[in-house]
């Protein structure tokens, strides 16, 4: 009986001291931390570009083409001063294609894009005006054509990006190469002066990253080109002038593809 006592106070004192060592062996297990999320990808447009662009341009030119007759006297009875094509009220707008190229750089901070950009387009934008009287030294059907062959601008750019998408505005100095030609009636003779006309350009628009270092956008553009003077003086002689005066407005709608060199870094950046 009293060893029977023994070998159950024994088992007891063995089974006491296992469980702390038990307990310590559960609380020196390692804990298990929840995975961490993926970073969310972000389109970053810092970068160089050059691109292509193509769209629809409208214009108006404004202005006179007048004939002083400085000798006076009775020549100037025979070809008196005069003046036709007062276009400044006019209303008329004529449309043409255009088509060319951008190259710019640009930096984003956060979700804002700064950037300068230069563009260079053909057109093909022409409207031509008809003397509808005589009485001076103008006769009917004498004419002047106004063509604007190409146009150029060096702009700053603002924007807002969403990750692919980027809104913006933009502005600068826009030039025009703008012809005149005198168109005499009835003759086969034809008097023309070219000018580089001056101006500023506004505008805006909206561009999608399509692929890391592709991106598709449209832009609309209002440009207003500031006076210059034509000289027709190879139609009358000295000291007769022949001259004439226009500016001109535009409006034009493009859609741009531009390739990427991202040399400030990768086209995407992570956020987590």
């Amino acid at each position: 009986m009293k060893r029977a006592m023994t070998w159950g106070i024994g088992a007891l004192a063995l089974t006491g001291l296992s469980v702390p060592g038990f307990a310590a062996d559960l609380g020196a297990r390692p804990i298990t931390k929840a995975p961490v999320a993926a970073p969310i990808p972000v389109y970053n447009w810092t970068s160089c570009y050059i691109g292509a662009n193509g769209g629809g341009k409208w214009g108006r030119f404004s202005g006179d083409v007048t004939f002083s007759n400085g000798a006076g006297g009775f020549e100037s009875l025979v070809f008196p001063n005069g003046t036709f094509f007062n276009n400044g009220n006019s209303n008329d707008f004529e449309s043409a294609g255009m088509g060319g190229g951008q190259i710019g750089c640009q930096w984003q901070a956060g979700g804002w894009v700064f950037g300068i950009e230069g563009d260079f387009d053909g057109t093909g934008l022409r409207q031509t005006f008809v003397s509808p009287f005589g009485g001076t030294f103008f006769v009917p059907g004498d004419a002047v054509e106004f063509r604007n062959k190409w146009q150029a601008s060096v702009r700053g750019r603002l924007g807002y990006a969403w990750d692919r998408w980027l809104v913006y505005a933009t502005g600068g100095v826009a030039f025009a190469d703008v012809r005149a030609t005198f168109l005499p009636a009835g003759s086969l003779v034809a008097f023309e002066d070219s000018q580089t006309l001056t101006g500023g350009t506004v505008g805006g628009g909206v561009e999608y990253a399509i692929l890391d270092n592709l991106s598709l956008g449209v832009e609309y553009r209002f440009s207003k080109f500031g006076h210059e003077t034509f000289d027709f003086s190879g139609f009358v002689l000295a000291p007769a002038a022949l001259t004439g005066t226009t500016d001109l407005e535009t409006h034009e709608v493009t859609a741009r593809l531009n390739w990427h060199f991202n040399w400030f870094g990768p086209p995407v950046a992570a956020r987590y």
